[in-house]
């Protein structure tokens, strides 16, 4: 195979549409086209892109000092201080365009102290490779991408990680699964094998996932089916109109492996219920930014239905308050309470988030972080002023008062409360 050199001017000319002609011998003095012998075996420029002759080692690192103050009613303000050091490391090599193998680990030290000061943690370790470049697969631990939710993702089944709704871009911990990837137009079709936990062929579950686009809006369907667990099927759907976006979720679940709190007279008992179970999640994300760049907003609003929640919350407070107390709570069989959900029990949830960037154009920003369970009435707001970078040290200052429900106010000193699902 032979190319000739100056192919790149003659193509830009001849699209050009010009006409004329020109002894380029001549004009430049010599012979100007040489034929080059090229190596039948040399990779096309768009694969040689995807190569590396080395192997890539980056990462990431973190050393955070957290000083608090806590105020609870009239009892003594309790200060605490915390220093840690975060970080991650990766490894990426792509020897051939067809090939690559990746892996991240993640590493935190808490100065506090503890038996459990060091933390190490496989984040991702993957290949990637292809069939014929029209079928793609991933084989190993690896983050994946199912939901569209913000706050709460309740189509995310597949993760082993959920969303924390107070640091909802957190990265969150993946399966081990072969994900087979079948591009066809503007849509993608998907399955994952999920392996973690097997411990025999028929443990492995299945989770096939369609995404297609229409118009401007982006459709996802997809299901989960595991041998002994209920399965469960989800739709998502996210789009946009002008410089809103918008984006929803919806799952059924054909039972549930979770138990419930039936009232006995004074006391509770550990149910099982059988039955369709709905959650959904609706939400939309608005950016809006003047051309003078004093004004960088942007601001997130979901709502989220906990099917499997409670309507009424007077059981599961008062378990959870004699479990803060450490009292023995007022169930006939205590031996179950491990199928409750303690955490996320509510039915109705809301979450917003306000951002100011550059705040008038100086180099302050701001947020306001607002989560609420709406079935118990309790919540958190969140103030942060982040303050100009000096160096590589970026100071933060947060405030953040807590609305905890009435059953859960007399709990133990020191004891920590959560309001947000899981």
């Amino acid at each position: 195979m032979r190319k000739t050199a100056l192919l790149s001017v003659l193509l830009v000319l001849l699209l050009a549409g010009t006409s004329w002609a020109v002894d380029f011998d001549e004009l430049f003095g010599g012979d100007l086209l040489v034929e080059l012998e090229v190596d039948e075996g040399a990779l096309a420029p768009e694969e040689a892109l995807l190569v590396q002759d080395r192997l890539d080692l980056g990462g990431s690192y973190n050393f955070s000092l957290r000083a608090s103050r806590t105020f609870r009613g009239d009892t003594e303000p309790e200060d605490r201080f915390r220093a840690s050091l975060d970080s991650q490391l990766y490894l990426d090599a792509r020897p051939d365009p067809n090939f690559r193998a990746f892996g991240k680990v993640g590493l935190g030290y808490d100065a506090s102290g503890g038996e459990d000061a060091f933390k190490s943690k496989l984040l991702e370790l993957f290949a990637d490779f292809n069939y014929d470049n029209k079928v793609f697969f991933r084989a190993g631990k690896q983050n994946v991408k199912w939901g569209v939710g913000y706050f709460f993702s309740p189509a995310d089944i597949i993760n082993i990680g959920r969303i924390d709704p107070l640091d909802p871009e957190a990265e969150r911990e993946g399966p081990v699964t072969l994900k087979v990837h079948y591009p066809k137009g503007s849509s993608n079709f998907y399955l994952y094998s999920l392996f973690d936990g097997v411990k025999e062929l028929k443990e492995i579950a299945l989770a096939p996932k369609l995404e297609f686009v229409v118009g401007k809006t982006e459709f996802g369907l997809g299901g989960f089916y595991r041998q002994d667990e209920p399965p469960r099927l989800m739709a998502t759907v996210s789009s946009s109109f002008g410089e809103v976006g918008f984006f929803g979720e919806a799952v059924l679940s054909f039972g549930t492996e979770r138990g419930f709190l039936e009232p006995r007279g004074p006391v509770y008992e550990v149910v099982e219920r059988d039955g369709v179970f709905l959650q959904a999640t609706a939400g939309g994300m608005y950016r809006f930014k003047d051309d003078t760049g004093r004004f960088d907003l942007a601001a997130t609003v979901q709502y989220y239905f906990n099917g499997e929640g409670y309507r009424d919350q007077e059981g599961i407070k008062k378990v959870r308050l004699a479990l803060l107390n450490q009292q023995l709570p007022p169930v006939v069989n205590p031996l179950k309470l491990g199928s409750v959900a303690l955490v996320g029990s509510g039915r109705h949830y809301a979450a917003g988030a306000l951002n100011w960037n550059r705040i008038l154009g100086s180099k302050l920003s701001a947020s306001l972080l607002l989560t609420a369970n709406l079935s118990d009435q309790s919540g958190l707001i969140q103030g942060t002023l982040r303050l100009p970078a000096v160096g590589k040290i970026t100071p933060a200052s947060a405030w953040a008062p807590i609305s905890v429900p009435p059953a859960a106010s007399s709990g133990r000193r020191g004891a920590p409360v959560r309001c947000l699902p899981r």
